[in-house]
């Protein structure tokens, strides 16, 4: 096969006249990574298509018309007097590279979110066209890609409806992006994004909606709009937009005419707003403009369901005929708002002294589960919408540990359908920490919520996938010393670097075998649970000597990303070993010196720089780092998390990585959903988490902060059942206040008094003056 592969790339290079060089840099690029028979998962290739398909065509359109109106990233990276200026040399494509920043909306138990980026332009569908808003105030057009005077928030309660406001000397217009089910229209085919936006100036404002043929990821391919009464709809007779009545304008252009956004600034005549347009370059674009008496709203609204569920025979444009009636009943976004409270009022709550905690607190309970999807979790709206095991066991874990059991069960009882006869728990092939994470994940729900129910279920499922990677370790092909044992080169790491071996996944495998042992007696198989624990103490036996070899050609005592790899940043990934797999405890030697390692090498300021593969200011991998310092006591573990506040946007959402010279996010999904997940489970863990001993840690670090300052936790799940208190105080003594649904837990408070302890099931203890 490499012979065959051989021949054909040199007969194709000689067809398009590729010379030698170029082959060269082609044939030795694999070897980077870990020399072996490798190719691309399979699963990934259309995402990388697309990817540079939609980049390609990113870098071209601007240079060809630098007089459109472009999305507020592209603005930004354009403008050579911008920060976030990207200069595009030889390069032939431009992608999202300074400001991957946006916030999901949706419906829950849905499928579907759109996503709202820092300026309003809002997104129903999964890297399609996006709905813009223009306002026009005495006299003059103002476009908030463009404007510096745009703010965005949460409205107030911290709900998942994203509230836009552009600031003019008249006063404020506010656009409200938020999801809704469609009046009458059953979920999933009838859930509408509702843009409302209102008029808050001292006088009559024009307000102009457009169809824009791009996205916060790069240009969307949309070639024809239709526009009949008050539907639009887009391509292949997909819905797009539902108009609130007859616009006072409109204008529909394509690449090679006149921008609408320029139209509609030189002043469009009343008409009929009826009409078409194809454009063979597929960026179509139209406007509509309304009038907006001062103190009044006007609501749009987009269906979520995507153009191709459409297609498959769900469409839409009939049943919205009778729009005009369906558009007087829609929900305002109060009234939306108030309907989220009842969802969230479950599950651990918490009162916390920091303002800005709560609220990003608040606001990713709400983002949890707006990330949950009917049978699935992703970890983004959309560049990740879709489902990978390690992903899913952070997310599920965080639902459980907030107390939102429903939705985690609803995830993990799919778990044994999707794995392979084989064994292997499948989300995207080399992935090879998915077996432990799909482990861990079921074992976490039963420790958190005794589902016998899901136990039962899933036990031949999760004892397979034990059996598996006892058979993965052991495949041929891995006979150097430094490698006996482990786990093969994968991508399930690929957060850390490029193809490799990563002690990353022989550390998840392992926690995997110790649950797998764990579910395993509980069920009654003993044999099977036996045969996990052999597995497991072989495989640490094999992983701990391989770390021995490394430590030794590294002249230094840390755990490397892997066997193979120098001491690089990927070695942010072996922390896991302590937190949350505690394979080894925050105080093991190993431990103590990865960490050191990475905070003296690998941290710009408070957090961790990835310079390998997703590179910037990692969100998760800050945490990941100051996981490990909580769980050793470590004062810097807040420090992390304030950066984590710094770095949020202003609707408390979080890239994957953040630009190190300003805040915008650099890569991956723009609001990501492991992110989100990890900064739930810190903010837990340092209210309440279990200690390895069994007992249950009550505020195991105390910030200076909070002293003085009243904290609640009402009904935390725990390994040892609900926990709730109340820390309270009398001048400088802290007065805390507890009480357990089950009897006999062991309770501390290490951040009150490392000394203390108890198994009253309630009580109340004031503990002498903490000096601070």
């Amino acid at each position: 096969m490499p012979n065959a592969r051989i021949w054909l790339l040199r007969h194709l290079a000689r067809r398009f006249s590729i010379g030698e060089d170029i082959l060269g840099h082609l044939s030795t690029f694999q070897r980077l990574g870990e020399a072996f028979e490798v190719e691309a998962p399979q699963e990934m290739l259309p995402v990388g298509a697309r990817t540079i398909a939609r980049a390609l065509r990113s870098r071209a359109a601007p240079q060809i018309r630098p007089d459109w109106l472009w999305p507020f990233w592209m603005q930004r990276q354009l403008d050579p007097h911008d920060e976030a200026f990207v200069p595009r040399g030889h390069l032939a494509v431009m992608t999202n590279l300074t400001h991957r920043n946006w916030t999901s909306i949706g419906n829950l138990w849905s499928p579907w979110e759109a996503i709202v980026d820092p300026t309003g332009l809002v997104t129903p569908w999964y890297d399609g066209w996006s709905i813009d808003w223009w306002v026009e105030v005495d006299g003059t057009w103002h476009f908030p890609s463009r404007d510096a005077r745009v703010t965005q928030r949460l409205l107030e309660g911290d709900k998942p409806i994203v509230e836009t406001v552009l600031g003019t000397d008249a006063g404020e217009v506010v656009h409200r992006a938020y999801a809704q089910v469609g009046p009458g229209q059953p979920s999933g085919n009838g859930e509408l994004v509702t843009i409302e936006i209102g008029n808050r100036t001292s006088g009559p404002v024009r307000v102009a909606v457009a169809i824009r043929p791009y996205n916060p990821e790069g240009l969307a391919v949309l070639s024809d709009i239709v526009v009949r009464g008050h539907q639009v709809t887009v391509n292949d007779n997909q819905l797009a937009l539902l108009l609130p009545g007859a616009p006072h304008g409109a204008a529909l252009s394509t690449f090679k005419g006149e921008d609408t956004a320029n139209l509609v600034a030189g002043g469009l005549q009343r008409g009929s707003h009826d009409g078409r347009v194809h454009d063979p370059a597929g960026l179509a674009n139209a406007a509509f403009v309304y009038d907006l008496p001062a103190g009044e709203r006007l609501r749009v609204a987009s269906p979520m369901l995507p153009g191709e569920e459409q297609r498959k025979g769900r469409g839409l444009v009939e049943r919205f005929t009778r729009w005009p009636e369906i558009h007087a009943e829609l929900r305002p976004a109060e009234e939306v708002a108030r309907a989220w409270e009842a969802p969230l009022d479950r599950g651990m709550r918490v009162e916390l002294p920091d303002a800005r905690l709560q609220a990003a607190v608040d606001a990713n309970r709400a983002y949890l589960l707006l990330f949950h999807d009917p049978g699935s979790i992703t970890p983004g709206p959309f560049t990740y919408h879709r489902f990978w095991f390690r992903d899913a066991a952070y997310m599920t874990v965080a639902l459980d540990r907030w107390g939102f059991h429903e939705e985690a069960f609803d995830v993990l009882r799919t778990f044994p359908g999707r794995q392979r006869a084989d064994g292997f728990f499948y989300s995207q092939w080399r992935e090879w920490d998915a077996n432990g994470a799909a482990i861990w994940g079921l074992a976490e729900h039963h420790r958190l919520t005794g589902d016998d129910e899901l136990l039962t279920a899933t036990a031949d499922s999760v004892a397979k996938g034990a059996r598996w990677i006892n058979r993965k370790r052991r495949e041929r092909g891995r006979d150097a010393p430094e490698l006996h044992g482990l786990l093969p080169p994968g991508v399930s790491a690929e957060h850390l670097g490029p193809f490799d071996y990563y002690y990353w996944d022989d550390f998840w495998s392992l926690r995997g075998l110790r649950d797998a042992a764990y579910l395993g007696y509980l069920v009654g198989d003993v044999d099977g649970a036996a045969e996990a624990e052999r597995t497991h103490r072989s495989l640490l036996a094999d992983t701990m000597a391989s770390i021995e070899r490394s430590a030794r050609r590294l002249g230094t005592r840390a755990i490397p990303a892997g066997p193979t790899r120098s001491a690089d940043p990927g070695m942010i990934g072996s922390l896991a070993a302590c937190e949350p797999l505690q394979v080894l405890p925050a105080d093991d030697p190993w431990i103590v010196g990865t960490a050191d390692l990475i905070r003296d090498r690998f941290c710009i300021g408070d957090a961790f720089f990835q310079g390998i593969s997703h590179t910037g200011l990692g969100t998760y991998l800050t945490l990941q780092l100051a996981f490990v310092e909580l769980e050793a006591g470590d004062a810097r573990a807040w420090d992390r998390l304030m950066w984590m506040l710094d770095a949020a946007t202003p609707t408390w959402t979080w890239p994957e990585a953040i630009h190190p010279q300003f805040a915008g996010g650099c890569m991956g999904d723009g609001h990501h959903g492991w992110a989100a997940a990890d900064f739930l489970s810190f903010v837990r863990n340092l209210l309440v988490r279990e200690a390895r001993d069994g007992a249950v840690l009550l505020l195991g670090l105390l910030p200076d902060a909070w002293f003085g300052e009243r904290v609640v936790v009402r009904d935390a799940p725990t390994h040892r059942g609900l926990v709730s208190y109340v820390l309270d105080w009398e001048d400088d003594r802290a007065v805390l206040t507890w009480e357990c649904a089950e009897a006999g837990v062991t309770l501390r408070a290490p951040g009150l008094d490392p000394d203390w302890s108890t198994v009253e099931q309630q009580g109340s203890v004031t503990f002498s003056a903490l000096g601070r």
